[in-house]
């Protein structure tokens, strides 16, 4: 049985005129009628294409599935993701230094212990508490420091863009600082804020690697997507017979997606170069490496996502949804601070958790420690495992 679209392609463009003329003499005029045929034909041929492609959407049940399901899936993980930050709920990592050591501060360090638990952590000396909040490993320190003749001073340590979870902290503090005082509501703050770490904006220095990040994600699994126009016209299996076979094809577009990458991650930190803080040559190299690694991480993962799909209706959908996961587990949305503890511990499964970890440490804080080179290792390894894994995708579709 015909298709409508194939009945109405058939049918003579004059027909419903010619029908409408005849049975219509001494009555209508042939412009009318020609209008009125002409419009019955357009509302045949507009329901037919709308059924056409309401068939082929419920025929593919992945672009159903990835069309109709992702987005409240996406909803229900950035309110898990998120909600906590918003209500206040923040679980952040602090060290705390007692230099007063007086009944009174030690009283209020086992308040902060039973209420914030394993999250608490004491440290010997106010050096250790300065190293720990700079390098990240606590997003806030609390030094208690003694003053003679007075009550002892408290002081939250911040840094490195952790400037919410610093407040955070200092209205936990404010209540027990006022007792520390003698006093039930202080006229004025009794807790202070002091930042460590190098000159600059650290939330220019924070969100020039975050951004960054997540737009090279964004613009490899955009560009990526060129490789099925190019499955669907048959213009890859033509290369591959005239070129070698398919690892020069994916190994040219992934170089090409790596420069892509490059570029956006240059853009971005240009346009944040006056808020950055001085660089030294090696700082500048380190960061040039870790843009280059970025972009060859996505390209990687861009060309074995596109691999798994059979077409862009696919792919659209599925490469939006990983961007947005990755970049909101990974803290390209938000620091990753400001996340629940299971969610921050997820987000080691990212790279750009990684990246930004990497960029920090490089950028804002100058040190070469170790995990900028486990950075640079998964980032790479990354690469590598989606290049080799879109390889073999193709490899398997091509031989079917």
């Amino acid at each position: 049985m015909a298709s409508p679209l194939r009945r109405c392609a058939r049918r003579r463009p004059d027909a419903g005129r010619r029908g409408r003329w005849r049975g219509g003499r001494g009555g209508g005029s042939p412009a009318g009628a020609g209008r009125s045929g002409r419009a019955s034909v357009g509302g045949v041929v507009m329901m037919a294409v709308a059924g056409a492609w309401a068939r082929g959407f419920w025929r593919d049940r992945a672009g159903v599935v990835l069309t109709l399901l992702l987005p409240p899936l996406v909803y229900l993980l950035f309110a898990a993701i998120f909600g906590a930050g918003a209500r206040g709920e923040i679980d952040t990592a602090v060290v705390m230094h007692d230099a007063a050591r007086t009944p009174a501060t030690a009283a209020m360090q086992d308040a902060l212990a039973r209420d914030m638990g394993a999250r608490l952590r004491t440290v010997e000396d106010a050096g250790e508490l300065e190293r720990a909040v700079i390098d990240g490993r606590a997003d806030a320190g609390i030094l208690i420091r003694p003053s003679a003749g007075r009550p002892p001073q408290v002081v939250v340590v911040s840094a490195a863009g952790r400037d919410v979870a610093a407040a955070a902290i200092q209205a936990r503090l404010e209540p027990m600082a006022a007792a520390l005082a003698g006093q039930v509501a202080p006229p004025t703050a009794r807790v202070a804020t002091v930042q460590v770490g190098p000159r600059g904006d650290v939330q220019a220095a924070y969100y020039a690697g975050a951004v960054s990040v997540m737009f090279v994600f964004f613009a490899a699994m955009h560009g990526a997507m060129g490789g099925l126009d190019e499955r669907r016209s048959g213009l890859q299996a033509r290369l591959a017979l005239a070129r070698g076979g398919l690892a020069p094809i994916l190994a040219g577009r992934a170089g090409w997606l790596t420069v892509v990458g490059v570029m956006q991650s240059a853009a971005v930190f240009v346009a944040a170069w006056a808020k950055l803080p001085d660089l030294a040559p090696w700082q500048a190299a380190a960061g040039a490496v870790t843009a280059v690694l970025v972009g060859f991480s996505a390209a990687g993962l861009a060309l074995a996502l596109t691999a798994a799909c059979r077409s862009r209706e696919q792919a659209q959908p599925l490469t939006t949804f990983v961007v947005l996961l990755l970049a909101a587990l990974g803290g390209s949305m938000a620091p990753r601070f400001l996340m629940p503890e299971a969610f921050r511990a997820l987000g080691w499964i990212t790279p750009h958790a990684w990246a930004i970890e990497v960029y920090q440490a490089v950028v804002w804080r100058a040190e070469f420690a170790p995990g900028v080179v486990a950075g640079w290792a998964v980032l790479a390894a990354l690469g590598a495992a989606g290049l080799g894994v879109s390889l073999v995708l193709e490899r398997r579709r091509a031989a079917r």
